[in-house]
C-alpha cells in the first residue's frame, strides 16, 4: 500500500472523520479506506470505527490497545520458589533519574539470585509541553529519544528479565504523540517484556500478583490508595499480592487477605515533587514467593534496599551495566 496515502489517511483519523468524508478527501471507494484501516491495525495502529446515521466513524487511536485484562504466566522453580526485584518509578529522560542506583539494585539483586525484575510503572519520565514549567527538568523532551536511551540503558544481565507496565507517565507519549512506549521498548529489548497499561496480573503457578501503576495523588496515609484498590475488588478476583507503583513510597502490609506492597521510585526527589510537597522514597524490593506443591501461596518473604543518598545529574555519566553469565 502507498506510504504516502496512509500517512495522509492517519492525519484524516486525527479527529474522528466519517468513511464518506474520507472517501471524498482521497478519492477513494468505501473498500479501499476500509483496506486502510486493516492494514493500520495490522501495523499496530488502534483505528477505533463506530456506526452512526448510516456512515462509519474512525478516529485513530495511536498505538493504545484495545482495553483488555492483562495476564502472563511464569512458574516456581524446582523448590517451589520464585525470586524477583521490584521497581517502580525510574523516569527515564528527567535530570532526576538514578541510573548508577538501578544499576546497583541490578548487580545486587542477581549476586543473590534475583533473576527477575517487576517494574510497576513509569518507566520513562514521560513528555510535557514546551510551556510547562517543568518542561527544563528533561534531558530527554521527546519520545523517540527517551525510548532510544531506555533500550541503551537499562542494565542487560544474561538470564535476568524485566516484565514491565506502563503507568500515568508513559501514558503522556501516548497522548501527544500516539506513542505506545512499552510496546516500542519490548519490541527492541528480548528481555523487557510489556505486559500492557496501568495493570497486569502475574500468575506464578496458581499464585496471582497484580503490578498496578497509580497516578500520583497526595494522601495522609500511604496505605489508604492500595487499601482504596483492594476495596474495589470482587472476593473472587482479589490477587494474593498487589505490587503498587507510582505512590512514590515504600509499605507493606496485609489486608483483606492481600500482601499489599508500595513499590518506591528509582529516581531523586524532582521540582515537581518538591512544589507539590510529595515524599519520594528510592530503592526496591526483593520479594521471595514460595508455593505449595499445588502452586497456591505459601510465604512471601519481602527484603527492603532503601537509599538515602542520590547522585547529583547522575543523567551526566550514564553507565551501562551489561553482563554475560561469566560476569555475573
Amino acid at each position: 500500500m502507498n506510504t504516502e496515502l496512509l500517512e495522509k489517511f492517519k492525519e484524516l483519523c486525527s479527529k474522528e472523520i466519517s468513511l464518506s468524508e474520507v472517501c471524498r478527501t482521497l478519492k477513494l471507494n468505501s473498500f479501499q479506506v476500509l483496506s486502510l484501516v486493516n492494514e493500520l491495525r495490522n501495523s499496530g495502529i488502534n483505528i477505533v470505527t463506530k456506526m452512526f446515521d448510516d456512515d462509519i466513524y474512525m478516529f485513530n487511536n495511536g498505538e493504545r490497545e484495545v482495553t483488555e485484562e492483562y495476564s502472563y504466566n511464569l512458574k516456581t522453580d524446582n523448590n517451589n520458589e520464585f525470586k524477583f526485584m521490584a521497581i517502580s518509578d525510574t523516569y527515564f529522560g528527567s535530570k532526576y533519574q538514578q541510573l548508577s542506583i538501578l544499576n546497583d539494585i541490578c548487580a545486587k539483586g542477581i549476586s543473590m539470585g534475583y533473576n527477575n525484575i517487576f517494574h510497576c510503572g513509569n518507566i520513562s519520565a514521560g513528555i510535557y509541553p514546551i510551556t510547562n514549567i517543568y518542561a527544563d527538568t528533561y534531558f530527554l523532551d521527546d519520545s523517540l529519544r527517551q525510548i532510544d536511551y531506555i533500550t541503551k540503558y537499562y542494565p542487560e544481565i544474561e538470564g535476568m528479565k524485566t516484565y514491565f507496565i506502563t503507568g500515568a507517565r508513559d501514558e503522556r507519549h501516548l497522548k501527544a504523540n500516539k506513542i505506545n512506549i512499552g510496546k516500542r521498548i519490548s519490541d527492541i529489548r528480548q528481555d523487557m517484556i510489556y505486559l500492557g497499561s496501568n495493570s497486569c496480573i502475574i500468575n506464578i503457578d496458581k499464585t496471582k500478583v497484580l503490578l498496578f501503576n497509580s497516578k500520583l495523588n497526595k494522601t495522609y496515609t500511604v496505605s489508604y490508595r492500595p487499601q482504596q484498590q483492594v476495596d474495589s475488588f470482587r472476593s473472587e478476583d482479589k490477587p494474593n499480592i498487589m505490587l503498587y507503583g507510582g505512590l512514590l513510597q515504600m509499605e507493606k502490609f496485609k489486608y483483606r487477605e492481600v500482601d499489599c506492597i508500595s513499590v518506591p521510585s528509582v529516581c531523586a526527589t524532582t521540582k515537581e515533587m518538591l512544589d507539590r510537597r510529595y515524599s519520594n522514597t528510592i530503592g526496591a524490593w526483593y520479594i521471595t514467593i514460595r508455593t505449595d506443591n499445588k502452586g497456591y501461596l505459601e510465604s512471601v518473604k519481602a527484603m527492603e534496599s532503601v537509599y538515602y543518598v542520590t547522585n547529583k545529574d547522575d543523567y551526566k555519566k550514564p553507565k551501562i551495566l551489561k553482563l554475560t553469565k561469566e560476569e555475573k
